[in-house]
C-alpha cells in the first residue's frame, strides 16, 4: 500500500507537469531539460538522506530455544513445534518501522519531485535530438539513448545486488551478517552515485546554446524533404512566453484531433499497462523458479540488458539503413509488435509447483491415517503446538514442503557444524512421514527449464524493442514541427493515468487473487501472502499480457491506417529552401562587414 502511494505521487505529479509544461518546452529545450535533471537530482538526494536519520534493527540477544528440556543457545529461531521465545527481539522490526514512519514522507515527497523533473526530458528530449540529427542518424541516437535507459533498469538490479551486500551505515553492528533479518543493506548508494553523475551532466545541459549549429543543416534537410518549412521552424522559436501560453489550449486540441496521433497514444497506454507488471517480474521469477533475490537480480539484469541492447540497436541500424517515410516506419512497428504476441508464452514454462502440506495435501493423506480431512495448516498431528503464519520458515520431507518445522510438528534440532558452515536438521517430526526434515523447500531450481523461458521472453523482448526507434520517429512526424512537444506531453500524461497509474494495482490484483496462505499476525490481521497458487497466477499473468498485447497492435494498425500526408510538396518548398539558403548568406556578409569594421576601429 505504502510503495503503491509513493508510485502514485510520481505518476500524478509527472501528469500534471507533462500537461502544464508540454507547451513550453518547444522554445527552449535544452533549459527544460536541465532544469528537469536538477530537480531529478533533489527528488534523489531527498528520500537517500532518510538513512542518515532512521532507526536500524539491532542484533537479537540469545534466543533460549525450549526443545524438549534442553536448551538451545543461538541467536534467532528454529520455529520448532512449542517454542518457548523471549520477547526480545521477536517483533523489534515493527518497532523501528512504526518509529522510522515519519521517513516515509521523504519518499513521498522525492516521488512528487521525481515525477516534476523527469516530465521535461521526457517530452523534449527526443524533440530535440530531431532537431540535431538527420533521420538517419536519429535512428542510431535515439537507440543508443533508449539502450542507455532501458538498461538501467537490468543494472540497477545487478547494482542493487552488489550494495545490498553492504550495510546501511557500512559499519554493521556486532553479531549482525547479511543473513540475518535484523541486515538492511546499504539501499541508497543505488540513488547516490547517480545523482551525483546527473548532477553534472544537468549543467553541461543547460551551457548548450537555444539553437545548436547541427540544427541549421538538419532544417535545410527537413525543408527538402518537405517535412516542414522554414517560417513554421521560425515560429516554433521565435514565440514569447505569452504567445505559448495563449496557444496552450489550441494547441492540444489540434493534437488531439489527430485520429492516428490518438490510435498511436492508446497503443502505447497498452503498452505502459504491460510494462507495469515488469516491476512484478523479481518475485514472479523467484517464485515460479525457487530463486533467492540475488540470483533473480542478476538473472534479470543479464537478460534484460540483452533483450533491450540488441532490439534497440538492431531498430537504430534498419532506420540506418534506409530514409523511411513515418507511414512505413508505422506498418515496421506495428508488424514487430504482432510478431512478439507468441513470445508471451514463455512463461507458461516454469517449475513444477511445490506440494504442501495442509494446504495441497491433508496431513491425514500424508500419514495413511484412515480418518481423512480436508486441507489445513493445523491438523492433529500439530494442533497442541501453537503454530503461527507470522514467520515463513519452509522444511522438506521426501517432496513434499511443510509451511514451517512446527506445522510439521518437529519437536528436536540436531546442529552439525562442518567446514562449509552450520547443518540444520529437524528430528522427531509428528506430521512428516519419515518423522524428520530439512531446511529449505523440497525441489531444486529447474535450470533447464529457467534458460528456456528466459531464452524465449529475451527474443521476444529484443523483436519488441527494435521497433521503438521507428516509434519515435513516428511520434515527431505525425504531427507539425510546433506540435511535437505537445504530443509527447500529451502521450505522457494519458500513459501514465491510464498505463502505469492501474498497471500495477491490475497486476497486484492477480498475485493477490491468487494466494494461498497470508501472513497473519497475533492480532489476526493479514499481511503479505506467503504461499500462491503459481499455476493459476501464471495462467491469468499470460492471458492478461497476452490481450493487452494484441489490442495494441490494433491500435497500432488503426495508426498506421489514419497515418495522415501532411507533407509540404517539393515544388511548394523551393521558394522556403531559397529564403533560408539567402539568409544563411546574408548573416555571412553582415558577420563579414562587422569584422572587418572591427579591424578598422582597431588598427585606427
Amino acid at each position: 500500500k505504502q510503495t503503491g502511494v509513493i508510485l502514485m505521487a510520481n505518476d500524478i505529479s509527472g501528469t500534471v507537469a507533462a500537461l502544464v509544461i508540454a507547451n513550453y518546452c518547444s522554445a527552449r529545450k535544452t533549459r527544460w531539460i536541465g532544469v528537469g535533471m536538477i530537480v531529478v537530482v533533489i527528488a534523489t538526494v531527498i528520500p537517500a538522506s532518510a538513512t542518515l536519520f532512521a532507526e536500524y534493527p539491532q542484533p537479537r540477544n540469545h534466543t533460549e530455544v525450549s526443545v524438549n528440556e534442553t536448551i538451545v543457545t543461538e541467536t534467532g529461531s528454529y520455529g520448532v513445534c512449542n517454542e518457548t521465545r523471549s520477547e526480545n527481539g521477536i517483533d523489534q522490526s515493527e518497532g523501528y518501522a512504526v518509529r522510522n514512519h515519519k521517513y516515509y514522507w521523504m519518499f513521498v515527497f522525492g516521488a512528487l519531485l521525481q515525477g516534476l523533473g523527469a516530465a521535461p526530458p521526457g517530452i523534449a528530449g527526443a524533440t530535440f535530438m530531431d532537431e540535431i540529427f538527420t533521420q538517419k542518424q536519429f535512428g542510431i541516437a535515439i537507440s543508443l539513448l533508449y539502450v542507455v535507459s532501458f538498461i538501467g533498469y537490468p543494472i540497477s538490479m545487478l547494482t542493487g545486488a552488489i550494495f545490498l551486500q553492504y550495510y546501511v551505515t557500512l559499519d554493521p553492528p556486532e553479531g549482525i551478517t547479511t543473513s540475518s533479518k535484523e541486515w538492511v543493506g546499504a539501499w541508497w548508494m543505488g540513488m547516490f552515485f547517480p545523482a551525483i553523475a546527473v548532477f553534472v551532466l544537468s549543467f553541461i545541459v543547460l551551457l548548450y546554446p537555444r539553437q545548436m549549429p547541427a540544427a541549421k543543416k538538419v532544417l535545410k534537410d527537413k525543408v527538402r524533404r518537405g517535412i516542414t518549412t522554414v517560417i513554421e521552424k521560425k515560429q516554433e522559436l521565435g514565440r514569447s512566453l505569452k504567445e505559448i501560453t495563449v496557444d496552450m489550449i489550441p494547441a492540444f486540441k489540434r493534437v488531439m484531433k489527430n485520429k492516428a496521433l490518438s490510435c498511436l497514444i492508446v497503443g502505447d497506454v497498452f503498452l505502459f499497462l504491460q510494462i507495469g507488471a515488469y516491476s512484478f517480474f523479481p518475485k514472479i521469477y523467484a517464485l515460479i523458479f525457487r530463486l533467492d533475490s540475488k540470483a533473480v537480480g542478476s538473472i534479470l539484469g543479464i537478460t534484460n540488458i540483452v533483450g533491450f541492447g540488441v532490439g534497440l540497436i538492431a531498430g537504430g541500424l534498419l532506420m540506418r539503413y534506409k530514409e523511411w517515410h513515418p507511414k512505413t516506419l508505422q506498418l515496421i512497428y506495428a508488424i514487430l509488435t504482432v510478431t512478439a504476441v507468441p513470445f508471451s508464452l514463455g512463461m507458461l514454462l516454469y517449475c513444477p509447483a511445490n506440494t504442501y502440506a495442509g494446504v495441497d495435501l491433508p496431513y491425514s493423506e500424508i500419514l495413511n491415517s484412515s480418518q481423512l480431512r480436508p486441507p489445513s495448516l493445523t491438523g492433529e498431528c500439530n494442533s497442541d503446538c501453537a503454530c503461527t503464519t507470522a514467520f515463513y520458515q519452509p522444511v522438506c520431507d521426501g517432496d513434499i514442503t511443510y509451511f514451517s518445522p512446527c506445522h510439521a510438528g518437529c519437536m528436536d534440532v540436531e546442529l552439525n557444524v562442518t567446514e562449509g558452515g552450520k547443518v540444520i536438521s529437524y528430528e522427531n517430526c509428528t506430521c512428516t512421514s519419515s518423522g524428520a526434515a530439512r531446511p529449505g523447500n523440497c525441489g531444486g531450481t529447474c535450470s533447464t527449464i529457467l534458460w528456456i523461458s528466459l531464452a524465449i521472453t529475451t527474443v521476444g523482448t529484443a523483436i519488441t524493442f527494435a521497433g521503438f526507434a521507428a516509434h519515435s520517429v513516428v511520434y515527431q512526424r505525425i504531427v507539425s514541427e510546433t506540435d511535437r512537444t505537445t504530443a509527447q506531453g500529451l502521450r505522457q500524461c494519458l500513459t501514465r493515468i491510464l498505463g502505469t497509474l492501474p498497471s500495477p494495482i491490475i497486476f497486484g490484483y492477480i498475485l493477490d487473487s491468487t494466494c494461498i496462505v497470508w501472513r497473519k499476525n497475533k492480532n489476526g490481521e493479514e499481511g503479505n501472502c506467503w504461499i500462491y497458487d503459481v499455476d493459476k497466477f501464471i495462467i491469468w499473468f499470460t492471458v492478461v499480457q497476452i490481450f493487452l498485447r494484441l489490442m495494441q497492435v490494433v491500435f497500432y494498425f488503426l495508426c498506421w491506417w489514419l497515418f495522415p500526408e501532411h507533407y509540404i510538396t517539393m515544388e511548394n518548398n523551393k521558394v522556403k529552401l531559397s529564403e533560408l539558403d539567402n539568409e544563411e548568406d546574408s548573416k555571412k556578409e553582415n558577420g563579414g562587414e562587422n569584422n572587418g569594421a572591427a579591424e578598422d576601429s582597431s588598427s585606427s
